[in-house]
């Protein structure tokens, strides 16, 4: 597969890098027990990608998803409710389920201020500019290593800065994620930035970007496979219609005009793009390079999240050709990165999972999958309970469909819990809705011990990421394979995620460092057992969590 120009495209020409160059190393004998002391742990979470969609692709991989692939894998879950990027990653390397990380979407109605709040911003202030990682109630596995060993270096990458705060935690040596028409970077609130800190991302952007005025970059290749372009149909999704093609139409022209890098337009449509991810590796590279991870004395943790398949997969969804493309190029891209892991010729553990997977849009899976105007839902509610109840006012607050939260005034407050038990009922009664439960029904529906997470309630889902302070006075549950909102914008998202099905909650969860046997584990395990896990892997002891150590060959301590 051939790309074309500048430094993006030359991340991109790795899909050219034969199987060959990209597998285990050819000396190494195989084992099944992960190094005894590993001096580097790279945790890689690739946001929005399914469980289905890496079993879809995984005859196909030729590259670093193939020797992943290759390792010990597990079926994974998010085993909460709430399979948004935030959550999903406040359990990947804290071993806790969003009801004690306190994360319980991307963001979330406060009661206090009345406003909306970020997930990284400070807690009680609807600003993105305060100190990160304060509404995160627990510490990551990095942090539990900095506490150990103060010597060892947590750093964390990301193309959104959410999935890097959340990998990261409260005491990472470094964070960094891209922001729009600046590239990579990092800010004081999300921890201690030096001039030392930034200089390597102010260096890698400056080479990019200069690289970039002098030739702008391919956003997609030229030429597709032949299982790509069999994927290349036009839809009409809502009311955006599609070509379907490889490169999208949107994606045509935005290297335009003189300021054409720092464009909204450009940004969109590089995020959305297969040449983002392979930025975000190349930057790790240089990250593990010069800060000499895994050459220290101590064990290092770099957590880096790959955040194309998610944009990707909202604005195209994850059964055409486009996601084709992304598939390819993101195996080529960790097939690179895992070369120059090898060149340390230090001991190293991989894991890689996602924080959700999704389901494609309704149009294209066909019935009974359908597309549900959430907007006339909500609406309706509001109608209804204003004519019931007699209101002057419209009681529903807040933009999240499957967390409906209240605001009723003094007057009506005594009414609340008659309010809230019409409301149910009525969104109950509505196409397109499996169930709708109150607060309290969420409260009480706590999981009992030892119930595997593949026979979790509904509700029981919901209490997973359940927060009486932070979640909805309301949580609904839309039919499974349902799709929310109708697109109508040029680049509007056709497909998402954020529902408690299997689609959304299943996820690949694999392990790999050099010698592994290949072992396809049968029994489930949930992202919350990860961090524990590499805990023992690098013999931390970690605090107390939900999740569990699983043996992996290095052997669990006793609970």
């Amino acid at each position: 597969m051939k790309f074309a120009r500048g430094l993006a495209g030359a991340c991109l020409a790795l899909l050219l890098v034969p199987a060959a160059a990209v597998s285990a190393p050819a000396s190494a004998k195989g084992h099944a027990h992960p190094p005894k002391a590993p001096k580097l742990i790279v945790a890689i979470s690739v946001d929005q990608f399914a469980l289905s969609l890496f079993q879809a692709y995984r005859p196909t991989y030729i590259g670093g998803l193939k020797r992943l692939a290759g390792g010990l894998s597990f079926t994974g879950y998010q085993s909460h409710a709430a399979t948004e990027t935030c959550p999903g990653h406040s359990t990947i390397l804290t071993g806790d389920h969003p009801a004690r990380t306190g994360i319980v979407a991307n963001i979330w109605y406060d009661r206090k201020i009345d406003k909306g709040v970020y997930c990284v911003s400070k807690s009680g202030v609807a600003d993105p500019l305060a100190k990160t990682g304060e509404l995160l109630r627990v510490d990551t596995l990095g942090d539990w290593l900095r506490a150990r060993s103060p010597a060892s270096r947590s750093i964390a990458i990301s193309g959104k800065d959410r999935a890097a705060i959340m990998m990261g935690g409260h005491h990472a040596t470094a964070i960094y994620w891209w922001d729009d028409g600046l590239g990579f970077g990092s800010s004081e609130y999300a921890g201690p930035v030096t001039a030392a800190t930034l200089a390597p991302a102010k260096a890698f952007n400056a080479a990019l970007f200069t690289q970039w005025k002098a030739t702008p970059p391919a956003l997609w290749p030229a030429t597709l496979s032949a299982r790509c372009m069999a994927l290349q149909k036009p839809y009409t999704f809502g009311k955006l219609a599609l070509s379907g093609q490889v490169p999208p139409d949107s994606a045509k022209g935005v290297e335009t005009g003189d300021s054409w890098m720092t464009s909204s337009a450009f940004e969109n449509e590089l995020r959305a793009s297969p040449i983002f991810d392979p930025l975000a590796l190349k930057f790790a590279e240089k990250i593990v390079a010069e800060r000499r991870l895994g050459k220290g004395k101590a064990t290092d943790l770099l957590a880096v999240s790959l955040s194309s398949t998610d944009h990707i997969g909202h604005r195209f969804g994850s059964g055409g050709a486009e996601m084709c493309v992304q598939m390819a190029a993101l195996d080529a891209a960790l097939g690179q990165f895992f070369v120059k892991l090898d060149a340390l010729k230090t001991p190293y553990v991989v894991m890689l999972t996602a924080d959700h997977g999704s389901v494609d849009a309704a149009e294209r899976l066909g019935p009974p999958a359908a597309r549900i105007d959430v907007a006339a839902i909500s609406t309706g509610l509001s109608v209804y309970l204003r004519k019931t109840f007699d209101l002057t006012y419209d009681p529903r607050t807040g933009a999240d469909a499957r967390e409906v939260v209240l605001k009723l005034t003094a007057a009506d407050e005594p009414r609340r819990a008659q309010i809230t038990q019409a409301a149910v009922a009525w969104l109950a009664k509505q196409p397109g809705v499996d169930q709708a439960f109150t607060a309290d029904e969420i409260a009480a529906a706590v999981p009992k011990p030892g119930t595997s997470v593949e026979k979790l309630t509904i509700a029981e889902r919901f209490h997973e990421s359940f927060d009486r302070e932070r979640s909805g006075d309301i949580m609904v549950s839309f039919v499974e394979a349902a799709t929310l909102g109708v697109p109508s914008g040029a680049r509007g998202n056709i497909a998402g995620h954020g529902a408690p099905w299997d689609s959304d909650r299943r996820v690949p969860i694999l392990f790999w460092w050099p010698g592994i046997k290949p072992v396809a584990e049968a029994r489930s395990m949930e992202t919350v057992d990860i961090a524990p896990t590499l805990a023992a892997v690098i013999r931390v002891k970690p605090p107390s969590v939900d999740g569990k150590c699983r043996e992996i060959g290095q052997g669990c301590p006793a609970r």
